[in-house]
């Protein structure tokens, strides 16, 4: 069905194109580029996803400078096959011209790692894609935003370049090689470890602040400013939830806003300073990535001040990465009410109780709930996302209408998603006291079980009310787990899926 209108388009009694034929994707996802001398020169843009490849037309060439916003228009699909080809169409054939590989290589869909994660069918959908690609001639993060306005019906996007180490400006004509990446200097050539460069140290009173008067939360009016005095302020909660764990960092540097840079980054540029802590590890492509280590305030500002607004962290820390300290438990509404939530994360919290664990629940600082045990069992991230699996199924069992595990969103219905998904190495969690990156700059906020009623409401949780809820003298709900973490490791029981 997604190639009729290939096949419709074409003779292939005529054209060297490949037909339309069932074929298997690859492993890492594909992208390409063929420059196309048609009716009028113009760029191919493909990316491998369903199956088949989605398309775009770009009339200029592609380029790394974030200041060029390329007009990208979306086309038919293309079968897989079309990423190997390059020829001469046949005048009178439908894009009679010829046509040659401008870029090609794979690429990583950023969507699949957000807290609500997309596919590209689903981006496409929503009108937005991010993405890193693995190229020749374009390296980086990059993003696809359709067009509001489109003329005759025309789908009409933007192609454009994400800041990243990556990102250069370029001359009128988009010419010149492309930047070689940049490393951070003295990391350490080990699967795990971090260090402090020489040469350097943090400022005694934390990062500088440059732009404090740049809009971050349009609609709320809040600063860079304003985020940048939350985050000094809340740093000795925060920073227990953030040490010697893996960080990727979500970046808006201009703040919130249709078609301003928004992107995750896992990488540490070469430039950040030395005495910001790193931690190297091979990504699954086997391309080292040094993951940055928020284990001080002046690491926190200096992140905030490259735009910086949401902390998301591994489960384990680089002590023994391949086991999590805590087992996470994501209620997820969707189309239900956050009192259907609530129902489900009591029932949840109950069956822990009875079956001898412990459990903490917090705001996930948008419309859900995290319910957080400590993971004090033998094995690794495979035993607790089995151990996961099996209590949620107790709790889908005792209220089958109202929570599921099912992962389509279009089966869930009005039930909650109890996601246990997020429990693997390499993903990541949105830790206590982070703000996120929505109207309104909530924060995700630990809570006490007898707080979880239906009348809860996340949003008055946010970075100009926080303060008055944590005074002195409140206790911080999580901090009997984040003390667990500095104790020896005792398993206090096994499990075995």
């Amino acid at each position: 069905m997604a190639l009729e209108t290939y096949r419709a388009k074409r003779d292939f009694r005529k054209t060297p194109e490949p037909e339309a034929r069932p074929e298997k994707g690859h492993r890492q996802p594909i992208f390409v580029i063929q420059e196309h001398h048609a009716s009028r020169l113009h760029y191919d843009f493909r990316l491998e996803a369903d199956g088949v490849l989605k398309s775009w037309a770009v009339p200029r060439q592609p380029s790394l400078d974030p200041a060029d916003k390329r007009l990208a228009v979306h086309v038919e699909d293309h079968p897989l096959s079309y990423a190997t080809f390059a020829g001469s169409i046949p005048e009178g054939q439908y894009g009679a011209g010829r046509v040659s590989i401008w870029d090609h290589g794979t690429y990583t869909n950023l969507l699949e790692e957000k807290a609500e994660p997309q596919t590209v069918a689903e981006g496409i959908e929503a009108g937005r894609l991010e993405f890193v690609l693995h190229g020749e001639k374009l390296r980086g993060r990059f993003a696809l935003i359709r067009m509001k306005g489109g003329k005759r019906g025309k789908d009409n996007w933007l192609l454009i370049k994400m800041r990243d180490e990556f990102a250069r400006r370029e001359d009128s004509d988009g010419e010149g090689p492309p930047p070689k990446p940049k490393t951070g200097r003295g990391v350490r050539k080990a699967s795990a470890g971090s260090r402090r460069g020489r040469g350097s140290e943090p400022p005694s009173d934390g990062a500088a602040l440059t732009h404090p008067e740049k809009v971050v939360y349009p609609d709320d009016g809040y600063t860079k400013a304003d985020v940048f005095q939350y985050y000094r302020r809340i740093a000795p909660r925060l920073l227990p939830y953030l040490r010697d764990r893996p960080i990727t960092l979500e970046r808006l540097p201009d703040g919130l806003g249709d078609g301003k840079p928004h992107f995750w980054q896992k990488h540490t540029p070469g430039y950040y300073p030395d005495w910001i802590p790193r931690v190297e590890l091979p990504s699954e492509r086997g391309k080292p990535v040094a993951y940055t280590l928020v284990n001080d305030r002046a690491t926190l500002l200096y992140l905030v001040n490259q735009g910086a607004l949401t902390f998301h962290v591994w489960f384990s820390r680089v002590n023994d990465l391949d086991r999590p300290d805590f087992v996470l438990f994501d209620l997820d509404p969707g189309q239900a009410a956050l009192a259907d939530a609530v129902t489900v994360a009591r029932e949840l919290h109950a069956t822990l109780q009875r079956e001898g664990y412990r459990a903490f629940v917090k705001t996930s600082g948008k419309t859900g709930l995290h319910v957080l045990v400590p993971w004090e069992a033998e094995g690794g991230y495979d035993e607790s996302r089995a151990w996961a699996h099996e209590i949620a199924g107790q709790v889908v069992e005792a209220l089958p209408g109202q929570a599921t595990t099912e992962t389509s969103k279009a089966k869930r219905g009005r039930r909650v998603y109890l996601d246990i998904l997020q429990n693997a190495r390499g993903h990541h969690v949105v830790p206590p006291y982070v703000l996120r990156a929505v109207p309104g700059a909530p924060v995700s906020t630990p809570l006490d079980w007898r707080e979880l009623t239906p009348n809860l409401d996340p949003v008055r949780f946010n970075l100009r009310t926080i303060f008055r809820r944590l005074t002195p003298r409140r206790r911080d709900p999580l901090a009997t787990l984040a003390r667990s973490w500095k104790k020896e490791r005792r398993p206090s029981r096994s499990y075995r899926p």
